[in-house]
């Protein structure tokens, strides 16, 4: 079946192989041999089928515990019985035998689930616990379960005596088995000699006709058997091909016992083969073909392929990652290089870096041989050196070369070509240049450069240059010109804010003590102008906050002091009458700002009032309500006058008489059945916290106690004790005591804590002067109500 041209079609057929496979360019080069052959080959298709075997069962239906008198051993054995000898159903009737029910053992009943044969199932209601919750009295606590009274658990209901019925064999203790055979139906195809070196005959290695079909092979023979293919049945054909040789290797593996070859089918196929080798990317390879017109088939090794592909994939990935790295390195050093005409080469040759490389890779491991030889080189092999090369140069010149130049800034300045002009000064400016050409040529750019741009922006790039301090003396100059014209105008805006900002600005840069003066002059005339508008208009407050920011007074056209000390004073007439503090705080500060017969004379008179109405308080004779509210109010207020007025002793001495006043009217009382306001003094100003009109909760209240004071016409009427958890936890009664004592001034006696008795009960009991309740659940106490305490 071989013709001459064989080897050529071969080769041509590698190639187009290696084409698609994304090979090398001139694959043809790279083949070492072909070798050329008739292939004998063919295929054995066999229809199998195997059997199995398990042990059904169900319920024996002949009678109750039948196991017990007719146990009996199966009477077949699965291990050693051909599945082949009989018909499924005829194994089945001949297998067929009672045995106990493993569950049961044959008793036909088993443990009840529910109860594990203790006759007590866990209780639903409680769920086993004995205890659930119950509401009495608006409160909520546990009680014994009704269902199992407290046990948790109940008599069970699903079994008798512990024992349930046994579901498997239904009570009967008894099982049926027989053996249930299964019957599945294969197909295997198995060709030889190499699977692979055959993957191109289409159909061989499938269950159909399209293998014998197939015009690149010539089939030889084709036998087909019921049951196993005899010796007998092969021809010359099939023993000339090798089968009986590779026979054992391609009949289907089964138990002996279990599976039956039900028919079998020989095809003998003779086609043309051939096998290219090759070499490159250091490795050699072969590809198998296979038929007339010599497809390739999967006996082939491609590992050089994949080597190749691997290297140029990670040759493009690391140029992937490398081409935006090299843009920024150059565009990164300054903005200059950002200008595209400047990195327009650059960029060029970066991106010709890419491919370059790549193509460069790729020609390197065409050429490569087995042993470090090389296959000859070829026209395109010098592309990729060159491009790499090329752009390489391109990016070290551009690198070297690129550079900004004084003469170069001098022309774009004097062309009007700003934008560029500044990117050349800026990069000179940045690699130190100081060279009075330079210097020259940078100060006439800037001062032509800042014509028409915005104050602040101009006051910035005349910034940006002067930090070297080398020939910078006109662009400093310049710069305080823009600085005063900027706060002369916001001093026309009255704005105050931008002039001090642009005064610290011209102190750090050292201006000339002249303009600072004129324009801190300006600025303390324009503060004192607003404080005396917002003084006329009775704005006191904003008058105050103008007159404080003078900082130089004394370059101001007029002293602020008095200004300041008369707003003050008209602060204090505007004042609440009864606002001490407001008061004396602007009295205070006139007198500190300027201490002028008006300011002292007002601040004394003030004194002597305040002191006589402190006077008066102290010896009020008012019921000890009032009483205390004025004390109380008083005492507020000479609090207030010595945290401005420090160390008078006059006001220290009226404070004393007050808060001795006050002790004398808290001394002895308590705080129930009194006013409220000894009840608030007693307990602290933050004592007693409101809940309504007539009821307040005690914050600091004695440990483990929940207690309430109950008013009633201004006077404290009653008191209700208890504990944060009501109804769950009872009352100490040492808190109890601790209570009485503290908010009634007596205890209660040891007779009046005993109690005896059933259920809940209000005892009524006598505290002094006082009806009081105790509260019993049982014989433990509740709750305690002293006084008038209305629910």
């Amino acid at each position: 079946m071989l013709d001459e041209g064989t080897d050529s079609k071969a080769r041509a057929a590698a190639v187009r192989w290696a084409r698609w496979r994304l090979g090398p360019l001139g694959f043809a080069d790279l083949i070492t041999r072909v070798d050329t052959s008739v292939l004998r080959y063919g295929r054995l298709v066999t229809r199998y089928a195997v059997r199995t075997g398990t042990w059904a069962e169900e319920a024996y239906a002949g009678g109750a515990n039948t196991a017990r008198h007719s146990r009996s051993t199966p009477p077949v054995s699965l291990d050693t019985l051909d599945l082949w000898s009989a018909s499924p159903e005829a194994l089945a009737e001949q297998s067929s035998h009672l045995a106990a029910c493993r569950d049961c053992h044959g008793a036909g009943q088993v443990t009840c689930p529910t109860c594990r044969g203790s006759l007590r199932a866990s209780c639903s209601g409680c769920g086993g616990s004995g205890r659930r919750m119950s509401r009495a009295r608006k409160s909520y606590r546990m009680v014994n379960c009704s269902e199992c009274r407290g046990n948790g658990t109940k008599k069970c209901v699903r079994c008798t005596k512990g024992l349930v019925g046994c579901r498997p064999c239904r009570g009967s203790g008894t099982l049926r088995r027989w053996l249930k055979v299964a019957t599945v139906e294969r197909t295997q195809v198995r060709a030889w000699p190499d699977p692979k070196a055959l993957s191109a005959h289409k159909g061989l290695l499938e269950d159909s006709k399209r293998a014998i079909q197939w015009p690149g092979a010539r089939a030889l023979t084709s036998v087909e058997h019921t049951g196993l293919l005899p010796d007998s049945a092969l021809d010359e054909e099939a023993r000339s091909a090798g089968f009986i040789a590779v026979r054992p290797s391609l009949e289907p593996g089964f138990e002996p016992l279990r599976g039956k070859i039900l028919s079998q089918s020989l095809d003998v196929f003779e086609a043309p083969s051939a096998t290219v080798c090759f070499e490159f990317a250091s490795r050699p390879g072969f590809i198998h073909l296979l038929g007339r017109d010599l497809r390739p088939t999967q006996a082939r090794d491609t590992s050089a392929f994949h080597r190749r592909v691997g290297a140029l994939m990670g040759v493009a990935m690391a140029g992937f990652f490398a081409m935006p790295f090299l843009a920024s390195t150059f565009t990164g050093r300054h903005a200059f290089y950002k200008d595209p005409e400047q990195s327009g080469f650059a960029m060029l040759a970066i991106l010709g870096l890419w491919p370059g490389t790549w193509w460069w890779a790729a020609t390197a491991l065409r050429r490569r041989r087995v042993g470090g030889a090389k296959s000859p080189a070829r026209w395109h092999d010098r592309i990729g050196i060159g491009l790499t090369g090329l752009c390489a140069l391109v990016l070290a010149g551009c690198f070297l070369f690129i550079r900004p130049s004084v003469p170069e800034l001098v022309r774009l300045t004097a062309e009007g070509q700003l934008r560029e002009a500044e990117l050349h000064a800026d990069l000179l400016e940045a690699d130190g240049e100081s060279s009075p050409e330079y210097i020259e040529a940078r100060n006439t750019f800037v001062l032509a450069r800042i014509r028409g741009m915005d104050n602040r922006d101009a006051v910035k790039l005349i910034r940006h240059y002067v930090g070297s301090g080398k020939g910078t003396g006109p662009l400093e100059a310049e710069c305080v010109k823009l600085r005063e014209a900027w706060a002369r105008s916001a001093l026309e805006r009255g704005e105050e804010e931008p002039v001090e900002a642009e005064l610290a600005a011209l102190s750090a840069e050292r201006a000339p003590s002249s303009v600072m003066d004129g324009l801190r002059a300006t600025l303390e005339d324009l503060r004192i102008a607003k404080g005396k508008a917002a003084l006329e208009k009775g704005e006191f407050a904003s008058a105050i906050q103008f007159l404080k920011r003078v900082q130089a007074p004394a370059l101001a056209s007029e002293r602020p002091e008095p200004l300041l000390a008369r707003a003050y004073l008209r602060q204090e007439h505007a004042c609440p009458a009864r606002d001490v503090r407001c008061r004396a705080t602007a009295l205070h500060h006139a007198v500190a700002v300027d201490p002028g017969e008006a300011s002292r004379t007002a601040l004394a008179s003030f004194r002597t009032a305040e002191l006589t109405r402190l006077a008066r308080a102290a010896h009020t004779s008012n019921a000890p309500g009032p009483a205390l509210r004025e004390l109380h109010a008083a005492d507020e207020d000479a609090t207030a006058l010595l945290s401005i007025l420090e160390g008078d002793a006059e006001l220290t001495t009226a404070r004393s008489l007050l808060l001795g006043r006050r002790e004398e009217l808290l001394r002895d009382r308590v705080p129930l059945g009194e006013p409220l306001e000894v009840a608030q003094a007693l307990l602290g100003p933050s004592g007693l916290e409101m809940q309504r009109s007539d009821v307040f909760r005690v914050v600091d209240a004695p440990a483990g106690t929940l207690t309430y004071l109950f008013v009633g016409q201004g006077t404290t009427r009653g008191l209700y004790v208890t504990t944060p958890d009501h109804g769950q936890a009872g009352l100490s009664p040492a808190s109890l005591q601790v209570a009485a004592k503290r908010f009634a001034g007596q205890e209660f006696s040891a007779k009046d804590l005993m109690h005896a008795g059933k259920g809940v009960a209000h005892v009524p009991v006598r505290l002094g002067r006082h009806a009081a309740l105790l509260g019993w659940h049982d014989d433990t106490l509740v709750e305690a109500q002293i006084g008038r305490v209305e629910p």
